[in-house]
């Protein structure tokens, strides 16, 4: 292993020092003073000015593509392809967090785990009403952006159906308030990833595609 180190080390010197070499990791031509006549018959008839026009059409063509590339917006089928990650992600994600962490939902006694059963409720009530949006997104629907926002309404009045659970369940005294601080804290990351994916595509300017037979 060292003699092998000592002569990559050996090689790799010689190419950094080579005048030759360095063309290719500096871009730039050592010359001594006697090659000057060499260079100049080289480039003689050389026509600098065209050179240059040519690379900054070419760097201005490159530029203009990039701008339109990154610009272009995503159609509603791409949109629902990740609409689909997010809920049926969230749908396995969340319930195996809560089974992981499990010892931060245990009632007082050790006995019971709270939000095992709840948020796994919560994801499949989600997956639910989030599909409807999801297949007019990929055949690219007129009533898509509607039946978005109906969705958003639908889990804001969720959150007000399950509030008297909720308190049922603090009213037992039977789990300590940092079960609840982390039961709220995880349904809330949850529903700012799909709201703001949501808010997204109701900003998108993505038409619905035309029927044929209008």
């Amino acid at each position: 292993m060292l003699v092998k180190t000592m002569a990559l080390s050996q090689i790799g010197g010689y190419l950094k020092n080579n005048r030759w070499c360095k063309i290719y990791y500096d871009h730039t031509i050592e010359l001594d003073d006697e090659d000057d006549d060499w260079v100049e018959k080289q480039t003689k008839n050389v026509d600098y000015n065209k050179i240059k026009e040519k690379y900054a059409k070419e760097m201005e063509q490159d530029d203009e593509d990039e701008y339109e590339t990154e610009k272009a917006p995503m159609t509603l089928p791409q949109l629902s392809v990740r609409l689909g990650i997010i809920i049926y992600g969230e749908l396995i994600l969340f319930p195996i967090l809560i089974q992981i962490f499990s010892n931060l939902f245990e009632s007082m006694d050790m006995q019971k785990v709270f939000a095992t059963k709840d948020i796994f409720v919560l994801c499949i009530f989600t997956a639910f009403i989030w599909t409807i949006p999801l297949f007019y997104m990929y055949y690219n629907q007129k009533a898509t952006k509607k039946i978005i926002a109906c969705c958003m309404i639908g889990e804001l009045i969720r959150i007000l159906v399950y509030l008297p659970s909720l308190m049922k369940y603090y009213n037992s005294h039977e789990y300590s308030i940092r079960v609840f601080i982390f039961f709220i804290l995880i349904d809330i990351i949850r529903l700012l990833i799909l709201f703001t994916f949501a808010i997204h595509v109701l900003k998108s300017e993505q038409e619905y595609a035309p029927n044929p037979r209008d």
